[in-house]
């Protein structure tokens, strides 16, 4: 096969799995701001989807994506960067695995002016916050909290603050931005999940209309999150595996006579 026929059919093939993956997946409902998993990201820029969700987020109301970069190389984040400013889209580089190698590379990647640390940073800091600001040479730093974690003590280092207010009703999670005084806070957001179904849907609505009148940005975890229709399917795959461990032990190996 000649390597133009085969770059084409590659190419085809890509397209379709990335078609396939946006057909499944739907978009959360509006939101000003979303996390774009890396192995999203790589899906998308090896099906040549990449600009296409982006514009997408921007039409949903989007103004930031906040890349997982902990995995990605350098060149990858940079371009990432270019294609969500082309799309109008302010990218963030957020960090999940907080060593102090990885918040330093990732700090010093072009195209980012700014770097997000979550809680798990704040569980467990390679570093001081303080130590980590002055690292970042004037880019911003931007801090999502777990309600537990969360005090403005804690966060007078941050540019920009969201608070993990995940699997909660609608209700619940707009008593949590008053009883933790964000609401209408400056440079604040809540950070809700939405899990990919009919029901995380109509939820976002509610938060949508309820986040903004308490005057703070709402977040979403993830773009696109496929654990609705994905969780039955590992579900049924670990129940497999179990029972096969278990027929496993009880046949063991035979005992000597």
């Amino acid at each position: 096969m000649s390597n133009p026929i085969r770059r084409s059919r590659i190419h085809w093939v890509a397209l379709a799995l990335g078609a396939l993956v946006s057909g499944v997946i739907t978009p959360a409902q509006a939101a000003d701001g979303y996390w774009l998993d890396q192995y999203k990201a790589l899906l998308y820029l090896a099906s040549f989807q990449l600009d296409r969700e982006l514009e997408q987020m921007q039409r949903q109301g989007a103004e930031v994506v906040m890349v997982h970069a902990d995995s990605l190389p350098d060149p990858l984040l940079r371009w990432i960067a270019w294609r969500a400013r082309r799309a109008q889209l302010q990218p963030v580089a957020w960090i999940q695995r907080p060593t102090a190698a990885n918040l330093r590379r990732v700090g010093a990647v072009s195209g980012y002016q700014a770097l997000q640390v979550d809680d798990h940073y704040f569980a467990d800091p390679p570093l001081p916050i303080e130590r980590l600001k002055t690292q970042l040479a004037g880019r911003s730093l931007w801090c999502s909290f777990q309600p537990g974690q969360f005090s403005w003590r804690a966060a007078q280092a941050c540019d920009h603050v969201d608070l993990q207010l995940y699997r909660q009703s609608c209700n619940a999670t707009v008593d949590a931005v008053y009883r933790l005084g964000i609401a209408g806070a400056r440079d604040s957001a809540v950070a809700v999940y939405h899990d990919g179904s009919d029901t995380d849907d109509q939820r976002l609505a509610c938060l949508r209309e309820r986040v903004r009148s308490s005057g703070n940005r709402l977040f979403v975890f993830k773009w696109k999150n496929p654990e609705h229709w994905l969780s039955p399917i590992t579900g049924r795959l670990w129940q497999g595996l179990s029972r096969l461990r278990s027929w496993g032990s009880r046949s063991g190996p035979a005992q000597p006579g």
